[in-house]
């Protein structure tokens, strides 16, 4: 990390003006801290203090930007698949079943409601096939597992999973026609997707209790640990290869932002706050599946770009810039969803 302080000074202490505005705000009001936001704004900013420092590893010379492709994948196919298959591995319970059930139903229904606003802005902001899947998509795995498994604890990553089951077979169906409406991925494509393989074989192990030996599942839950970080790391290592003048190139991209983490992330709040009023519902699984629903693109949208030829390096913008905008943003939601719901 002394790479990282000595190319960023301030940023230590600029990630923490968040927690200290949340605390002075609870401080004033003689209440108890709010149970969400505050660890939330302090996790943020201990994940981007990894990411800047791989980007600083990057513009020394030390790492390679394109290393992170390497990254990209043991993250897709190695870690991922065992968080989520790591998520499973507890007691089923009625309330684990219907809060499954729950949370498959909160995640569809922010996906229809960004479908909607998408559909809107093609037709207002003349919005492209990537800002379109930019407003659509989050990347409710990489950075929201990590940040629900230390506010709320790892027993409810397995919320986090049902909305990356929902993410993956939207994606892998509306999201590329998105991009090239004569293709298709196929229903084994889909099947095959290393996260949902994970899923069905989490899900088989919950259903059967079927108790693993404890060597293996030691493995599943050291590598699954590694999530948050390896994920961080990625993103700076792609910050690092890029320039100010390529991430602003194109003027649009501060609309897109907008887009996602204000106009999209305020409705995914209200709707929640509605959700905890009106339904008899778990708050903590709606807070899981809210996280995911205001987090920042999905990186899986370059990929795609790439392969459809549809301007990848604006796509990789629009994520990069996304993710460096969500440390202020993402505690800010929780603090006036808590507010709301008290």
């Amino acid at each position: 990390m002394a790479v990282f302080f000595c190319f960023f000074p301030q940023t230590g202490s600029g990630c923490g003006i968040i927690g200290a505005v949340l605390f002075r705000i609870q401080q004033k009001k003689g209440e108890k801290p709010f149970m969400i936001a505050l660890p939330l704004a302090k996790k943020i900013t201990e994940l981007f203090l990894i990411l800047f420092a791989a980007a600083a590893l990057v513009k020394t010379g030390i790492l390679k930007a394109e290393n992170s492709r390497i990254l990209s994948k043991l993250s897709l196919y190695f870690i991922t698949p065992c968080v989520i298959f790591n998520s499973f591995q507890k007691e089923l319970t009625p309330e684990i079943g219907q809060g499954l059930l729950i949370a498959v139903a909160l995640a569809a229904g922010f996906e229809l409601l960004f479908f909607l606003i998408a559909a809107v802005l093609r037709r207002v902001w003349k919005a492209t096939e990537v800002e379109r899947a930019s407003v659509v998509f989050a990347n409710v795995g990489n950075l929201v597992i990590p940040l629900v498994s230390f506010v709320l604890g790892s027993d409810w990553v397995i919320y986090v999973s049902a909305y990356i089951f929902v993410f993956n077979l939207l994606f892998w169906t509306f999201g590329i026609r998105m991009f090239n409406r004569d293709s298709s991925p196929g229903i084994k494509k889909i099947l095959l997707n290393p996260n949902l393989l994970a899923t069905w074989a989490g899900l088989i192990t919950l259903f059967t209790r079927l108790k693993l030996p404890e060597p293996v599942m030691l493995a599943f839950s050291d590598v699954a640990s590694m999530i948050g970080p390896l994920s961080m790391m990625i993103t700076g290592m792609m910050i690092g290869g890029m320039t100010f003048r390529s991430m602003f190139s194109n003027r649009r991209v501060f609309g897109v932002i907008f887009f996602r983490m204000i106009l999209a992330s305020g409705l995914a709040v209200l709707a929640a706050v509605l959700v905890v009023r009106f339904l008899p519902v778990d708050r903590n699984i709606v807070m899981v599946i809210l996280l995911g629903a205001i987090a920042p693109t999905a990186s899986n949208i370059n990929q795609v770009a790439i392969l459809s030829h549809r301007d990848a390096e604006y796509a990789s913008a629009i994520h990069v810039l996304s993710t460096l905008s969500c440390i202020v943003p993402i505690p800010l939601w929780f603090l006036l969803f808590e507010t709301l719901i008290r």
